[in-house]
């Protein structure tokens, strides 16, 4: 159990204490909470009915998520629980558990292996390297747009947002006029993919209803693009489709949705969370400003210090061990990276931002096969805006002490940051 101590701070009790941030931590206290069931024992409980059997397992050290991310044994499709010879569940057609159950986020090998061979033809070495001076060029146009309010602006509409919008929009080959749509859509899908605490039905509802707006949508650009192929990833997929046979209608479409949403919800977190711990450490933005080409270190750390993901999860798919905790098959299980990147026996100093220190392994982008197939790009646009920001904006300010949060287990960012630039 949670039980309140004299200075009204919670403390845990025992290994089996219901693990529930969603309930029982503030997101300005989230890395506190995390501790002390890091320190209380190697795992934690999460809530009973999270996988629809026994309660879920949470690993909260850096070592046992190392390792557990990596174990075949625990995947991701719930299909390989269903009982031998019962039918799959077919969702609706263009709901978002229909659209969903083709994301290879939630796939399996060999179809994750297939469709990710297909989507990482976008993020190759060479593909990112050459989109540098085009990601730089549109974050000094960001930043001078930034420099032009008199009132204080919000960082993560202004820049966060738009930058890797922007680029993965390019990327895909969707129109430009259509981008304003992308931020609605991409919240609902994004808070789809996260676990919703409250209003369930509503949230569904929502869900399905955004699912089939993208499906259209996009199914009207492949169209196009079919009639008329361009230089962009949407026609590559459309030829992997066609000639290679590697990918069809269904999850074409799903990975496009996925990597509109992936591919720009994260790094808004990240440069969003990343310039909040900064700002709140002027001595780290002093030596950024300073030596703008620390930008891509200072990137590694911010990962590391506030994971714009915090969690990932896998399924039980035989009785096993854990951690040294048996569990058995159907049981989920919670990697909790923000915890992980956190851990002492880790790294030193782990709730000290140094972004001159050498990070090492962090779990910001996962493990194992289902590593974050854009974490290249991510790093790179992170880079780029922390070094543009203190180059051209070396007098940015926190213009509020309380910043809100978005409610979230999965992904931790911002609703806003607003700042201002001393002229």
């Amino acid at each position: 159990m949670i039980h309140g101590d004299a200075d009204g701070t919670a403390s845990v009790t025992a290994p089996d204490t219901l693990f529930a941030p969603e309930r029982d931590a503030h997101p300005d206290d989230i890395y506190d909470y995390y501790a002390r069931f890091r320190e209380a024992a190697p795992t934690a409980r999460g809530q009973e009915g999270w996988a629809g059997g026994d309660p879920a397992l949470v690993l909260l050290r850096h070592a046992d998520v190392h390792a557990s991310l990596r174990d075949s044994r625990l995947g991701k499709e719930w299909r390989h629980l269903a009982p031998p010879g019962e039918p799959p569940h077919e969702p609706e057609p263009k709901s978002f558990g229909d659209v969903a159950r083709h994301f290879m986020l939630f796939r399996d090998p060999p179809d994750h292996t297939r469709l990710r061979s297909t989507a990482n033809m976008a993020f190759t070495p060479r593909h990112v390297t050459n989109m540098r001076e085009p990601i730089a060029n549109l974050a000094s146009r960001l930043v001078a747009g930034l420099r032009e309010r008199d009132e204080p602006a919000d960082l993560i509409a202004s820049f966060a947002y738009p930058l890797p919008v922007l680029v993965i929009a390019g990327i895909l080959g969707v129109p430009e006029e259509d981008f304003p749509r992308f931020r609605d859509w991409a919240a609902v899908i994004a808070a789809a993919i996260d676990l919703p605490v409250t209003g369930l039905a509503a949230f569904v509802q929502r869900a399905d209803q955004t699912s089939s707006e993208l499906v259209d949508y996009l199914s009207w650009i492949v169209a196009q693009r079919r009639a008329d192929p361009r230089d962009d990833l949407i026609s590559s997929l459309i030829a992997a489709e066609t000639a290679e046979g590697k990918i069809d209608e269904h999850e074409l479409i799903a990975t496009l949705i996925l990597l509109l949403v992936a591919g720009h919800e994260t790094t808004v977190n990240l440069i969003g969370n990343g310039t909040l711990a900064l700002l709140r450490h002027p001595d780290q933005w002093r030596a950024l400003v300073d030596d703008p080409s620390l930008a891509r270190n200072a990137t590694e750390e911010l990962l590391r210090y506030d994971s714009p993901v915090q969690m990932t999860t896998r399924l039980a798919f035989e009785d096993m061990e854990v951690a040294g905790m048996p569990i058995r098959r159907g049981t989920e299980v919670f990697f909790v990276l923000g915890s992980a990147n956190r851990d002492p026996r880790a790294f030193e100093a782990p709730d000290t931002l140094d972004i001159r220190r050498n990070v090492g392994r962090i779990m910001s982008f996962g493990m194992g096969i289902h590593f974050c197939l854009g974490a290249p790009l991510a790093r790179l646009e992170g880079e780029i805006a922390f070094q543009t920001l203190a180059r051209e904006a070396p007098d940015l300010c926190l213009a509020t002490g309380t910043p809100r949060w978005r409610a979230g287990l999965i992904l931790r960012g911002l609703h806003d940051l607003p700042v201002t630039i001393a002229r």
